[in-house]
């Protein structure tokens, strides 16, 4: 009986150091990974009116236009790169360059009266317009000017 709990004892004090080396092997990747994933995670709001919002996510420079559903949560309308927004009572609009090429442009609007959270993008969302397709919609639907630039 009293070599069976010394070689129990000896199994134990050998098998620990080899279940601490796991435990921190195991935890410092972890550990590192979670710090990385909380850290990356970044947003902010550029300009806010009524229900909408323009935001970004863990790029400042990647700034969309969306609905708010408060708390930070926000459902896309325009995706990046939104650089000029404009609104009156009627219609919002927005301005971005697609892919970040500040050579190129495209034009959207949409009625925010017919918006409300259980529409995807593509069943409000108007465009993508040229400049002159967009100025000519403009000026017969007498859309706002892009009045906040980012």
């Amino acid at each position: 009986m009293f070599y069976s709990v010394i070689v129990s004892l000896k199994t134990i004090v050998n098998i620990l150091p080899f279940r601490v080396t796991i435990c921190s092997t195991i935890t410092a990747p972890l550990a590192i990974i979670a710090g990385a994933c909380l850290a990356g995670c970044d947003s902010g709001t550029r300009w806010r009116s009524g229900d909408y919002e323009v935001y970004w996510i863990d790029v400042p420079a990647d700034l969309a236009l969306g609905l708010s559903l408060g708390n930070g949560a926000a459902i896309g309308r325009v995706m990046p790169q939104v650089y000029a927004v404009g609104e009156d009572e009627t219609w919002i609009v927005a301005a971005r360059h697609p892919n970040g090429d500040a050579s190129t442009s495209q034009f959207y609007y949409f009625p925010k009266g017919q918006d409300h959270r259980h529409k995807n993008a593509n069943e409000i969302v108007l465009g993508p317009f040229s400049e002159t397709e967009f100025e000519a919609l403009r000026e017969e639907l007498s859309l706002p000017d892009r009045s906040m630039r980012f």
